[in-house]
């Protein structure tokens, strides 16, 4: 991309930030742009405050969130967790997945890392992980992912992941099994 269309993409970037009422980030970083997006779709589709200040219960422990926007894993891990009796839910991307973990207590949250990019599937486990801790759950948190970089696997334990699962040969089984050893 030319320095000039980088340059006006940033400049309608400061506007769409202004138009939303939002002030303009120094510097226009994928960061940046991404909690740009959360807090405009915040704007556009407000959480109902009765919902933001929910008195948070146990959640049921056979309650499954999966977060993942390959439909194909989504519909797989919801038919496999129906089939052991699990309650799932469903959502494809970060939005959603947030949205739809504070309406409903989850004693699971699958969540791929990629939704859709790596920085969002950090933002997604940053967000879960806070809303965890404020409302003292006991949510479960497993990270699941494609990707073969190493460092994932440490940033996202850190980030507060309770498991890191790669998605290589068998990583269905070995997710039934991290489940089931939550349960025992």
């Amino acid at each position: 991309m030319s320095e000039d269309k980088a340059e006006i993409n940033k400049e309608i970037i400061k506007e769409v930030f202004k138009m939303a009422d939002l002030k303009p980030p120094e510097q226009v970083t994928d960061e940046a742009l991404l909690d740009a997006v959360y807090k405009i779709k915040t704007k556009m589709n407000p959480i109902d405050k009765n919902e933001q200040e929910q008195v948070y219960e146990p959640p049921i422990s056979n309650n499954i969130l999966i977060i993942d926007d390959i439909g194909v894993v989504t519909y797989q891990l919801k038919v496999l967790f129906r089939n052991l009796n699990y309650n799932v839910q469903v959502a494809k991307d970060i939005f959603s997945g947030l949205n739809t973990f504070v309406k409903s207590n989850y004693a699971f949250l699958i969540m791929d890392l990629f939704v859709s990019t790596e920085q969002e599937g950090y933002t997604l486990l940053n967000e879960t992980k806070k809303i965890i801790t404020k409302n003292n759950l006991n949510t479960k948190i497993i990270v699941i992912t494609a990707s073969s970089k190493a460092e994932n696997k440490v940033k996202c334990l850190n980030g507060g992941a309770d498991v890191f699962l790669k998605k290589d040969t068998g990583w269905q089984d070995k997710l039934i099994e991290v489940i089931e050893n939550f349960h025992s």
